[in-house]
């Protein structure tokens, strides 16, 4: 979220028109080269037959877990590095007396990559005797456009375990983001737009063979941009590092490993998520792995626990609807139709302060505490008070960022056009072809400076704020926007501070 000072390469250049700079026609992504699919299908073809060596020979989900080829990693004090553990497990421990085989199974076979940015290991995936035979990975097709009955999504009513989490299930999906942002149909279709190649997984309907799983898991997921080096395609929720934890047992951590991305990263995300390119070499563990765990561990009724889980759900490329979302069950003070950081959650429940730097074992935790506690007060909680309420007057919302835009452009931008520097640019949220972030300033005054400066005659957007276009190089422009409605010019900083929206 912090702003790199540190720009490299292309980054180095201004990729904005000049002030007096016309617009031009839009770059189209080009077609997906046969190399990288050929990689994709051997990929592919290489985890079908781990899956099925682990059906046939028995276990559970642990034990495939420890097979995997995870990758351990810390940032801070503990040297876990790009270390990979092959962890071996008695015959009682992975296949119980019925001989059938999991998800514990499948995850001693798999090349897990540990990592770490809180000082210790998260490794703790605890060997238990467990009776779930896997299910097997299936293929979910794009919906038709033409009208059809609305499907009925599940809910964990199956189990008196799962029975407590449908009231938090039913809340997530009555918030008004929850339909645009589990809408999967459109997330598929926005992957073949942009080239991005994407086999979604589906879970199997509960049954008999989930029965040793866990009810609920909580789950984060870390990510870097990726980029085709022959279509030149990006894929900016690229799956780098996945953590699951089990709901029922907090303390159990049921995978925490790295992942390898199909496609060369051109943004590891290290000021967020402490992952490095070293920590990624060496790394088997893939996406695919990722799903076969997902596939052997998740029935459709198993909830899945997460702050903006939906984020997490379209790196794995996992179609999901029975969630427990803590970004949905909690109202800010200022907003009703707003969503929470978990940072704010954390804040204002627990009175903790979350860490700088993303660790996904801990944010799975924190959220699962967070939705704990709604559960626990049946849904009675008080509204949010978010930390960035009294300086949103001191930032510009921009939006309609293409791919290849990262923040240290904008601060660039914002210095050669209005010689005003940001103090900071937060991570563009990527949704699509498109994405968007917020730039903030030392004062609201910087920031009305640095509007008023920008070259354009400013044009209210729907709510009735002020924004404007700024051109690329390249082609195409983005909206920044002020993020308080205009005031009398006389008022004081208080008074306009109170009219922030």
């Amino acid at each position: 979220k912090h702003c790199d000072e540190e720009m490299k390469g292309d980054d180095e250049d201004d990729i904005f028109a000049s002030p007096k700079g016309k617009r031009g026609a839009d770059n189209g992504s080009q077609n997906h080269g046969s190399n990288q699919k050929k990689k994709a299908r051997k990929e592919k073809d290489v985890v079908k037959e781990e899956q099925d060596s682990n059906q046939s020979s028995g276990g559970d989900f642990r034990s495939l877990a420890m097979n995997l080829p995870v990758s351990s990693f810390s940032t801070t004090g503990t040297s876990t590095g790009k270390k990979k553990q092959q962890r071996q497990s008695s015959p009682a421990e992975d296949v119980d007396s019925s001989g059938s085989g999991g998800f514990r199974s499948l995850a001693s076979s798999l090349p897990v990559a540990s990592f770490s940015t809180m000082g210790g290991s998260n490794n703790g995936i605890k060997k238990e005797q467990v009776a779930s035979p896997p299910p097997t990975k299936t293929q979910e097709n794009i919906p038709s456009t033409g009208k059809k009955k609305k499907k009925k999504l599940p809910l964990p009513n199956s189990t008196e375990s799962g029975k407590k989490w449908t009231k938090a299930v039913v809340k997530s999906r009555e918030h008004d983001r929850y339909a645009s942002s589990f809408d999967f149909a459109n997330y598929k279709q926005k992957c073949k737009e942009a080239g991005v190649p994407a086999e979604w997984i589906k879970a199997k309907p509960f049954g008999k063979w989930c029965s040793g799983s866990p009810q609920a898991i909580a789950i984060d997921c870390e990510m870097c941009e990726t980029t085709d080096p022959v279509s030149g395609a990006k894929n900016a929720k690229a799956l780098c590092r996945l953590s699951v934890i089990n709901a029922e047992r907090p303390e159990e951590v049921l995978l925490d490993t790295l992942v390898k991305p199909s496609w060369p990263v051109s943004d590891y995300r290290t000021r967020i998520n402490g992952i490095a390119k070293e920590n990624l070499e060496g790394v088997a563990f893939t996406l695919l792995h990722a799903q076969s765990f997902m596939m052997s561990l998740c029935s459709d009724e198993t909830v899945i626990v997460g702050h903006a889980v939906h984020n997490d759900l379209m790196a794995l490329n996992m179609e999901h609807h029975c969630n427990a979302d803590s970004s949905f069950l909690f109202r800010a003070k200022d907003s009703p139709s707003a969503t929470c950081s978990l940072k704010d959650l954390v804040s204002n429940i627990f009175k903790e302060k979350m860490p700088e730097t993303h660790d996904s074992v801990n944010d799975a935790r924190k959220a699962l505490e967070c939705v704990l506690h709604w559960t626990k007060n049946d849904g009675k909680v008080p509204e949010i008070e978010r930390s960035t309420t009294s300086a949103r007057g001191a930032q510009l919302f921009v939006h309609r960022i293409p791919k290849h835009c990262k923040a240290p452009h904008f601060i660039s931008m914002f210095q050669n056009h209005t010689s005003i520097v940001p103090d900071e640019v937060d991570d563009i949220d990527f949704n699509g072809d498109t994405g968007r972030t917020h730039v903030s300033f030392k004062s609201f005054q910087h920031a009305t400076l640095a509007f008023n400066t920008l070259e354009g005659a400013p044009e209210p957007d729907k709510s009735g704020r002020l924004q404007k276009k700024v051109y690329l190089k390249g082609g195409g422009y983005v909206r920044i926007r002020k993020m308080v409605h205009e005031r009398n010019t006389n008022e004081s900083p208080a008074k306009r501070s109170a009219s922030i929206s």
